[in-house]
């Protein structure tokens, strides 16, 4: 997970930037390291590499590294001890394993018991598939409904895969936009506007420096190399970075389908329905985005407030578009759009009217944050609680917005240089991750030490060298031995409870299904466990305390049989009273631990101190040393 994504960096970038570094890992989670030492180590891969210290590095100063004295060192590894690299022996797939790449172009169907997956390779074929199967699930990245079917235990009977399909993978440009097709990634998306921004009049890109923006804060860059557009439109999450973009812009979408042919419609109001459903029929397929040319007088500006920088779904996120007449700051026309606000993507419509022909000032912010207030209330009962913070994220991103449009309308001449205090134009910089700045000195030993001497040596992980290069073995890497079974537990839905009814009868009869195991098939004295008083239960015993505790477990052919399984076993409970959940509780119904305190003993001390020939007495003072 640490080492491919820095392979796949140093093949797509020979001397890759520290900000490619920085990209590469956003999607990589390291609870051991906290990334420091990770860094420090591929940094040196980076065209910027050199001591953390910068211009007070000894070296720059003329000394010695550690400043001066020759007992300190930075280095971990001797450059002579490693074979040179060499371009032309990077590991590819092996040729011989490839039998033919006549299956990467054909149309292909997978079927089991359950699931069809289907990959065809033109557009008729998958409208027809939609037609035949409106509820189908088109899969490119499998971001989302990967998710759904592992950890949601959702069911999809016909699943598309569309990424052969060439009118998906368009990308074609025209006067007045760029067209995206719906299955084209997200990094593919970023790498072609980044192009353009750079070749194009600034007044042109602001949408296309907009959406890369937003694409930096995106999941990971391992998942925008795989997601694609279409699949987040089409998913419909009201936190979902880019709908908020996609919908304030009021992009123009391709749509087709077998019955009615092709037709256009526009993100804005009414494009989406309800959570997660929009105004595209079951039996039409998205085939792509028109991301249109900004004009001199346009400005797009997106915010995305998460709880942590990288990686991250949003709490509140934003988007404004906003035309004004030529030459002034009368609002013409805009569009505001939020996600974390509603079950969908949502515009403020009324807060809009009120600044169509007002100036863009102060005056008009104070009328704004009081509108959206107003607008996009946000129920009490929404998701994720706190509901005072995303009301104020609100007021805080359109605010935010207000001062990156008023810096850009100072640049231009347009508003007035002191318009806007000068310390408030801060309030419209992103957050920039500083450039990593460290640096290791390590003791350096006699050069006669002996190997097996550690004393004033770094010395490497055990385990380092096989975890780095892969040959570390997990249980997942263990071949699966002559009639293994896969053990899932079957768990408690309720905290505090009495079990009423235990059936695994469903679950048994599915194939491949051998056992069901709880507490009766063990006596009283087996199902007993602890790590001094036996108190705890392999299996509840009638009684559940917790939610999660284990009740029983499936033995199956595999992995997801037997969690398929476990689910199928139907418990049914009835609520325990009281619910105590606090101390006060707790001592209004004389709920204490039972053979409280309880004492460890070994010996009789009063016997040995009778029996001892000095006994040694002292005093001290309370708070004493």
């Amino acid at each position: 997970g640490i080492v491919m994504p820095m392979y796949a960096l140093w093949r797509n970038a020979a001397k890759p930037s520290m900000r490619d570094l920085e990209v590469a890992f956003q999607g990589n989670l390291c609870r051991c390291t906290g990334y420091r030492p990770i860094l420090e180590g591929y940094k040196t891969f980076t065209k910027e590499f050199a001591c953390g210290m910068g211009d007070k590095c000894c070296r720059v100063k003329g000394k010695e590294c550690g400043g001066g004295a020759n007992n300190t060192d930075d280095k971990l590894f001797k450059r002579s001890r490693f074979q040179p690299f060499d371009p032309s022996q990077e590991p590819i797939f092996p040729p011989e394993l490839q039998l033919t790449a006549a299956y990467d172009e054909e149309s292909l169907v997978f079927r089991s018991d359950r699931v069809t997956w289907y990959r065809p390779t033109r557009l008729e074929e998958l409208l027809q598939l939609k037609a035949d199967h409106p509820q189908a699930k088109l899969i490119v990245g499998n971001t989302e409904v990967g998710v759904e079917v592992k950890f949601k235990h959702f069911l999809y009977p016909v699943l598309i895969n569309p990424v052969k399909v060439p009118e998906l993978l368009e990308v074609c440009e025209t006067e007045d936009s760029i067209y995206f097709g719906a299955a084209v990634s997200l990094m593919d998306i970023d790498a072609y506007l980044r192009k353009r921004i750079e070749e194009m009049p600034e007044t042109q890109t602001r949408l296309f420096q907009c959406t890369v923006d937003m694409l930096h804060y995106f999941a990971g860059k391992q998942i925008r190399n795989v997601a694609c557009l279409g699949g987040n439109i089409m998913t419909g999450s009201p936190i979902s970075d880019m709908n908020p973009v996609l919908t304030a812009a009021g992009v123009r979408l391709e749509v087709a389908s077998r019955a009615g042919g092709r037709r256009s419609v526009h993100m804005g109001t009414g494009f989406f329905t309800g959570y997660r459903r929009n105004i595209i029929e079951a039996h039409e397929t998205l085939l792509g985005i028109h991301f249109q040319k900004t004009t001199p007088h346009q400005h797009v500006v997106a915010f995305k407030q998460a709880r942590r920088r990288d990686d991250d779904i949003a709490i509140v996120n934003s988007a404004v578009n906003v035309n004004f007449k030529p030459g002034t700051t009368v609002v013409k026309s805009i569009a505001i759009a939020f996600g974390g606000m509603a079950p969908t993507t949502v515009l403020a419509p009324n807060t809009s009217k009120l600044m169509v022909g007002q100036p863009w000032n102060h005056a008009l912010v104070e009328r704004v944050a009081e509108s959206l207030c107003q607008e996009l209330p946000l129920d009490a009962s929404a998701p994720g609680g706190m509901i005072a913070y995303p009301r104020a994220l609100v007021v805080s991103l359109f605010f935010k917005s207000y001062l990156a449009i008023s810096r850009k309308l100072c640049d231009a001449g347009i508003m007035p240089p002191d318009a806007v205090p000068q310390k408030d134009l801060s309030g419209a910089d992103k957050f920039h991750t500083p450039t990593l700045r460290s640096s290791q000195l390590f003791e350096r030993v006699a050069s006669n030490q002996p190997n097996h001497d550690p004393i004033g040596k770094p010395k490497v992980h055990a385990s380092a060298l096989k975890q780095a290069t892969g040959e570390a073995i997990y249980t997942d890497d263990i071949p699966r031995m002559d009639g293994e079974l896969y053990l899932a537990f079957v768990l408690s839905t309720k905290a505090h409870a009495k079990i009423t009814q235990l059936d695994a009868s469903e679950a048994l009869a599915l194939e491949g299904v051998e056992a069901f195991f709880s507490a009766q098939d063990l006596t009283e004295h087996q199902n007993e466990v602890g790590p001094v008083f036996h108190d705890e239960h392999v299996f509840a015993n009638g009684e559940v305390h917790c939610y999660g505790q284990i009740i029983g477990a499936i033995a199956a052919a595999n992995q997801t049989l037997a969690q398929r399984a476990a689910r199928l076993v139907r418990v049914e409970y009835s609520e325990l009273q009281p619910v105590i959940v606090t101390i006060e509780q707790a001592i209004e119904h004389k709920s204490y631990f039972p053979d409280y305190p309880r004492f460890l003993t070994k010996g009789d001390v009063e016997k040995a101190f009778a029996e001892a020939d000095h006994v040694y007495e002292s005093s001290c003072r309370m708070g004493g040393q």
